[in-house]
């Protein structure tokens, strides 16, 4: 009979460690990742160098895609990729919670990350297009890629008058 009712303690308590265990990883952690800003000039100008080199990098490629020397397949991986890291830019801008008077020029540079978010989708949906050889409509692309760039440009403009 004790041998019974240790065998059934020790159960108990294996069944309770292991439910504790588990409970650890089933309740959702509070993940409320922030960035710390102290210097907003910096930090801008830190978005502005990453966008620069994902831009650099996707405009190269770009062109070589366009000259046959890039797969459609790899440069829409890679515009795919650079889609991500200006979100995660966007974001990382969002979550700095700019002061009031670097609010205007933090927002404007969003609207140009979003702006060059759309004109890198652009980039995708023509390289889709070389890839079908659908040349219809490749001109009317490359003018809105032309439009969606400026405007990407405009806004960082703006961003760079509205810094205080």
């Amino acid at each position: 009979m004790a041998k019974k009712r240790g065998i059934i303690v020790t159960i108990a308590i294996l069944a309770v460690i292991t439910g504790v265990s588990f409970s650890t990883w089933l309740i959702p952690q509070k993940e409320d990742a922030s960035f710390v800003v102290s210097d907003f000039k910096d930090h801008l100008e830190s978005i502005q160098a990453r966008q620069k080199v994902i831009a650099d990098e996707i405009e190269t490629d770009f062109q070589a895609m366009r000259a046959g020397t890039v797969i459609q397949d790899d440069f829409i991986i890679r515009a795919k990729a650079s889609t991500s890291q200006i979100n995660a830019l966007i974001i990382e801008l969002v979550e700095s919670k700019a002061p009031k008077e670097w609010h205007e020029s933090y927002l404007n540079y969003g609207e140009s990350l979003k702006s060059y978010n759309s004109y890198l989708l652009e980039t995708i949906v023509l390289a889709n297009k070389i890839k079908e050889d659908s040349s219809s409509d490749i001109k009317e692309n490359l003018e809105r890629l032309d439009v969606l760039k400026k405007e990407s440009e405009s806004f960082g403009l703006k961003s760079n008058e509205t810094r205080p």
